[in-house]
């Protein structure tokens, strides 16, 4: 009974780590609607996403299963990107398909599950509130002398 519960043990890490999602740096190269899948919009409704494949160039992986090279990967979106987030997206977040079927119907082994542009954070070592900055959220590191007080810009 122990060798069962061992065997069982083994083969649902093996499970869980094979669908663990992969963090990426890289490119997008592309991102286009998928033709080959039926839309599986309900008669009389208005559905405002469809499946789309992106590619994407893998430059680094910084979490989860290593991947290298070109990734096609299944998103739902609503429309084509646009043309500067398409340029400016570096992080992407990719769930491996598990399901033999889905992999078949979308001709592809991941789902886009994210993905991210850069964002620009300044870091004092003082609060923001101590210059006359009124910063809605600040992202505290460190400890006093070795404090940073991190925060975005806000738009405008």
């Amino acid at each position: 009974m122990k060798s069962i519960s061992l065997l069982f043990a083994l083969w649902l890490a093996c499970a869980s780590a094979i669908a663990q999602d992969s963090v990426v740096v890289g490119r997008l190269v592309e991102n286009a609607p998928m033709s080959y899948v039926p839309n599986e919009c309900p008669e009389n409704f208005v559905c405002l996403r469809s499946w789309w494949k992106s590619v994407i160039r893998i430059e680094k992986t910084i979490q989860g299963p290593q991947l290298t090279g070109e990734v096609d990967a299944a998103v739902l979106q609503h429309a084509d990107l646009n043309p500067a987030f398409k340029a400016g997206v570096r992080l992407f977040v990719l769930r491996p398909i598990t399901d033999s079927q889905q992999v078949r119907k979308f001709r592809v082994s991941y789902y886009l599950q994210e993905m991210i542009r850069p964002r620009q954070m300044y870091c004092l070592s003082r609060p923001p509130k101590e210059y006359g900055l009124d910063i809605k959220s600040v992202y505290q590191t460190g400890e006093g002398d070795s404090a940073s007080y991190c925060f975005e810009l806000p738009p405008g």
